[in-house]
């Protein structure tokens, strides 16, 4: 009995240390796929960070035309205190194209006809004397600048359609202020609008040059190009 007793003393010393292993081995991978679940979600976070939400997200009325956000099926009308626009074709892009480090996402392309109201017509007087009613053409896009440095790009340098009109950054009435300055890794995202006036015959597509993309010394990054959308 005396050289039994010391062993039973141990033993139940020696089942605690194993029970707290098995309890210590588990926790410690609990908690290492905590941390990596956590690591990826700060990843997701950060690239999250470096995008634009999309225009149905965040969508910021323009002061000077109507919410044609529930405009979708070629047709509709909707009628609010802007006026009244009607969607005439419409090219569901969601495409993504890479013009040197910027990743530019064309969303959709509407050809809108639009009639806005007494007080607004003065403001569309300025892009075209058919300012009582009037055409336009509706890209929207979203920037993303994926290099660690500032960089020049414009989204729409010149539209030309299938009818042979054309028409430059300058025309745009959104003011979205999508041209310019891209903050390294930073996003823009908003519309450009252009008054056409070649609507007959129906436009069967357009195409978009974009600029090319310079940094602060106005050294090429990317060089422009030609993206030809078609109208459904």
């Amino acid at each position: 009995m005396k050289i039994l007793t010391p062993f039973i003393l141990v033993l139940p010393l020696f089942l605690f240390g194993c029970n707290a292993v098995q309890n210590i081995e588990p926790t410690a991978k609990a908690t290492e796929k905590q941390e990596h679940v956590s690591d990826n979600q700060k990843d997701n976070s950060n690239n999250e960070k470096s995008r634009a939400k999309t225009l149905s997200d965040i969508y910021v009325p323009n002061p000077q035309v109507s919410d044609d956000t529930n405009l979708l099926q070629v047709g509709q009308t909707i009628k609010d205190s802007k006026g009244t626009i009607n969607l005439k074709e419409i090219a569901a892009q969601n495409k993504s194209y890479a013009i040197g480090p910027i990743e530019m996402r064309i969303k959709n392309v509407k050809l809108i006809h639009n009639m806005p109201t007494y007080s607004l017509m003065d403001y569309f007087h300025y892009y075209t004397d058919d300012y009582e009613e009037f055409d336009f053409i509706k890209v929207e896009v979203e920037l993303v600048n994926k290099s660690d440095q500032t960089v020049h790009f414009g989204p729409v340098a010149h539209l030309t359609t299938s009818n042979s009109e054309t028409r430059t950054f300058e025309d745009d009435f959104y003011i979205d202020y999508l041209g310019g300055e891209i903050e390294p890794e930073g996003s823009k995202q908003g519309a450009l609008g252009f008054i056409i006036e070649k609507s007959t015959p129906e436009i069967q597509w357009l195409e978009i040059q974009t600029s090319d993309v310079l940094d602060q010394n106005h050294k090429e990054l990317g060089k422009s190009q030609n993206i030809k959308i078609e109208f459904n």
